[in-house]
């Protein structure tokens, strides 16, 4: 039997302000699984829940209820800490050292012996664009660089999970487009990663899994793929005279837009048979009947929306 490799099982955590009497709901009840060799987008607006979420699965934070687990052990064990490699979102590392000093001081921190890690170290400068860099401190580095670097570090113990936050932040177009071949290489390895981006188009790319929260509650989770089928929509084109359109199609949720020729209906695509069928026999001309993809973007922001988010 394959076990999940992070498990939330009503995992729910309440924060005390500090001098009041209080609480905030950080987490309430949230449930969901990522299996192995996925790569799963863990997605919500500020402040939905995501940092405490990251904090209980690294074992920083205790959940108040339910239960937690990760490669199979209780977050904070060792025996899971030692096959995670993890990149917060805000990070500092020790300016004085150069790139592969602090990477020698993380070997050590891992408990591999620093000598047999440098040939490591070298490929990891190269694999994220920091070769040429060696006797530059870290001081020195711009903000992509730095990020370059914490992504070597969350590689450098060659981890089976990888528990990354906001990874592309501070990095340009290329330098984003390296890291999403990164992880599709590691995707292809059979790592699992556990990604949180506000970078929706690029997390589509890669991503199988996709777990959204806002306000300490879950809201969606699944695979990717079922997901934009169940949003799948279709748009009908039609020409011609007949009954009012809000009319004939009400209460179906559709939208008309009038264009030169006619005019275009969207639906869901369950509808489209329906709809095309009401169409001609009132009357219209059916041009055709397309598919529109949903995208990872559009199924973020719905999901949100009907949580009622205040703007």
């Amino acid at each position: 039997m394959i076990h999940p490799i992070i498990r939330f099982d009503g995992v729910s955590k309440t924060y005390q302000r500090t001098f009041s009497d209080e609480r905030v709901e950080a987490l309430r009840c949230i449930s969901f699984e990522v299996e192995p060799g996925e790569v799963c987008a863990f997605l919500g607006p500020n402040g939905a829940g995501k940092t405490t979420s990251i904090g209980i699965l690294m074992g920083f934070l205790y959940a108040d209820e339910g239960e937690a687990s990760v490669l199979g052990y209780e977050p904070g064990d060792i025996r899971a800490k030692s096959r995670i490699g993890f990149l917060p979102e805000n990070f500092a590392f020790y300016k004085h050292l150069t790139g592969p000093e602090l990477l020698r001081f993380h070997l050590a921190l891992a408990g591999i012996n620093a000598r047999g890690g440098e040939g490591r170290i070298g490929q990891l400068a190269k694999q994220v664009g920091l070769h040429g860099y060696e006797d530059l401190k870290v001081g020195k580095y711009s903000r992509g660089m730095v990020q370059r670097l914490g992504l070597a570090q969350a590689l450098l113990a060659e981890p089976e999970l990888l528990v990354l936050d906001e990874p592309t932040s501070g990095l340009d177009p290329a330098g984003r487009k390296e890291v999403l071949d990164l992880l599709n290489g590691l995707k292809a390895q059979g790592k699992t990663v556990f990604l949180s981006s506000h970078i929706l188009p690029e997390v589509e790319q890669i991503c199988d899994r996709v777990v959204i929260i806002d306000r300490g509650l879950l809201l969606r989770t699944g695979k990717l793929s079922d997901m934009l089928a169940d949003a799948g929509q279709v748009e009908i084109v039609a020409s011609g005279a007949g009954p009012e359109l809000a009319m004939l199609l009400e209460p179906r949720p559709v939208e008309i837009e009038t264009t030169p020729a006619g005019f275009r209906v969207v639906a869901g695509g369950a509808l489209k048979r329906e709809i095309a069928e009401l169409l001609w026999n009132a009357g219209y001309d059916v041009v055709s009947i397309n598919p529109l993809r949903s995208s990872l973007e559009d199924l973020f922001l719905k999901t949100v929306a009907r949580r009622g988010r205040p703007s």
